[in-house]
């Protein structure tokens, strides 16, 4: 099975990263681009088919629970 880890920063967490991204954007002419939120995406191959290792593996390792929002997807 191969699945999709989608890790990005809650709403409520300021975004560095992405707040850079927008202003380079602006400064290239952009002007339409009025936000940009950046994560990471894992894409991990596994046996079985039990979904829900993915979220043990946000939880153990790849997001913090207190500043991150974790999605799990199947990929076919």
């Amino acid at each position: 099975m191969r699945i999709i880890i989608t890790v990005t920063l809650k709403d409520n967490v300021e975004d560095a990263e992405g707040q850079s991204v927008l202003k380079a954007l602006r400064m290239l002419g952009y002007n339409e681009v009025s936000n940009v939120r950046t994560g990471k995406i894992y894409y991990i191959e596994m046996e079985g088919n039990d979904l829900s290792r993915g979220y043990e593996f946000c939880d153990k390792l790849l997001a913090n629970p207190v500043i991150n929002i974790c999605k799990v997807e199947k990929n076919e």
